[in-house]
């Protein structure tokens, strides 16, 4: 998920040099709104609905130290960066007190603005994740307290009744863990119990992403949801299909009616399964560990951090291969699931052929920790290469991008400025990649096209010098001679006469 940002400032280079950056480094921030002073912000606010507010100090009418308090007062959750010169120091930490996150000194650094989005960023992921499971927990708590009629916090039975009226309680089974001719065995339900779960969670994520409709593990191999009235048909069967396709379990769906309060759920439960049933539920935590490291780990390449999210999946490699097998094989199936999930759906423009066995067939005929984890390096390698490949893609086309504008203008302004704004990047940025894509910096490349253009003309024609130089786009003769010498080694009138 891309964070909302909205730009305070009554200086307009400043919100423009933020937006071009904002706009070409991988920070994980989207513009959605600038304003030149705090009330001008609190306005948009409404509509534009940010996450995260970048906001000088110093403004008229209602300045950032305002501004910040009025979101304060107002109990928002909007982060504040401050900008502020050194006299405002102590006004900034006041600031802090009101709950800006953060302060960067003008005129701010690109290496420091970066550095302050991208923490800003990371803050911004933690906190939807965490939102998101507290949700999920109170889901599965308040739906496990309606089947089982066990105590509810109140304001809980209350939301989710409201929220989930007239959604259908439906019972997915699996008919056996041991079908004939897998091989499968009694130490393997509990991972095929958690892949059904997983691959129940993920699509239903994918079919439900504007409702709220919720499902538990009741037991082993059973689940119990509460399913939107208008996902059930394309839903259910996608389930019993990927199930069937990736498992080769059977499994078979069951109504239990409409859900009008959550009251009436334990009756309708109580008559599908029968009057006794077990109780020894399995925990959602895995589910919930697949969810975390996915939102960590996008996190990271969101912001193009390719080496932290290795990191992460190595350590969680690492803790896998000191537990007992069974156990090590479903915190692998949680890394591989979370992968998977990313490139159906944040990277499906990735090409994603080697992840096609990304389901537990692999892992449940493995016998040793060594052969799981020599397995799971292999699937988080060759993740973050399709990664790497898509973004060392993405910087060869602002490369080639440059290089074509410069090929067709070197006679006018070709300047890093130019260019840059050309191919919609900042001028710090292109003359890093430009360097360390080409081997040559920028400048140095665009002189070297303009001589060789010149020895072109200086060959074939009896242009004067004046003129070669104005043509291939030096503003002087003497500044072209002088270019063309110390890349040359000889100066244009004897690079005539050797011709």
């Amino acid at each position: 998920m891309i964070g909302k940002l909205l730009i305070v400032d009554d200086e307009s280079w400043c919100r423009e040099g933020l937006m071009k950056l904002i706009g070409s480094e991988h920070l994980g921030w989207e513009v959605v709104g600038e304003a030149s002073d705090g009330e001008e912000a609190l306005a948009l606010i409404e509509t534009a609905k940010p996450d995260l507010i970048i906001t000088d100090i110093r403004m008229p009418v209602v300045d950032g130290l305002m501004l910040t308090e009025r979101l304060a007062q107002a109990g928002s959750e909007i982060m504040v960066i401050l900008l502020t010169g050194y006299r405002d120091f102590e006004y900034a930490q006041r600031a802090l007190r009101y709950g800006a996150i953060e302060f960067l000194l003008k005129p701010m650094s690109i290496q420091d603005t970066t550095r302050i989005l991208r923490t800003a960023y990371e803050r911004f992921r933690q906190k939807q994740l965490d939102q998101k499971l507290r949700q999920r927990e109170k889901q599965v708590n308040t739906l496990r307290a309606a089947l089982y009629r066990l105590p509810c916090d109140r304001q809980d039975w209350a939301e989710m009744s409201g929220l989930l009226s007239g959604y259908e309680l439906w019972l997915l089974q699996v008919d056996s863990f041991f079908p004939e001719g897998r091989g499968y065995g009694e130490k393997d339900v509990k991972l095929l119990h958690y892949a059904i779960s997983n691959i129940a969670g993920e699509l239903l994520q994918v079919q439900d992403r504007a409702l709220n409709s919720v499902y538990l593990s009741v037991s082993s191999g059973e689940f119990v949801f509460l399913l939107a009235p208008g996902v059930v048909e394309p839903y259910c069967s996608l389930v019993a299909e990927n199930v069937e396709s990736l498992l080769h379990l059977k499994t078979k769906w069951s109504l239990a009616g409409t859900m009008n309060e959550l009251d009436s759920l334990a009756a309708g439960y109580a008559e599908l399964r029968g009057a006794s049933h077990a109780h020894n539920q399995p925990m959602d935590s895995e589910a919930d560990r697949s969810l975390a490291l996915r939102e960590s780990i996008l996190s990271d390449l969101i912001i193009g951090d390719v080496e932290e999210a290795r990191r992460k999946l190595a350590r969680h490699i690492q803790r896998a291969a000191a537990l007992p097998i069974q156990t090590c094989k479903i915190e692998i199936y949680a890394m591989v699931s979370a992968l998977s999930d990313l490139l159906a759906g944040d990277f499906k423009h990735l090409r994603a052929d080697d992840y096609d066995d990304l389901q537990p067939g692999a892992l449940l005929l493995f016998s040793e920790n060594r052969q799981i984890i020599e397995w799971a390096e292999h699937k988080a390698e060759t993740f973050l290469r399709l990664f790497e490949g898509w973004l060392q893609e993405k910087r060869d086309n602002v490369v080639i991008r440059a290089q074509q504008y410069i090929e067709t203008h070197y006679r006018e302004n070709c300047s890093l400025q130019a260019v840059s704004a050309h191919v919609h990047v900042t001028p710090n940025y292109l003359s890093n990649l430009f360097k360390r894509e080409t081997g040559i910096a920028f400048s140095n490349y665009v002189s070297k096209l303009r001589v060789e253009k010149a020895k072109a003309l200086l060959t074939c024609t009896k242009m004067r010098m004046t003129e070669i130089a104005d043509q291939v786009g030096f503003d002087n003769a003497s500044y072209f001679t002088t270019v063309f010498k110390q890349l040359a080694g000889i100066s244009p009138s004897e690079y005539r006469k050797s011709q």
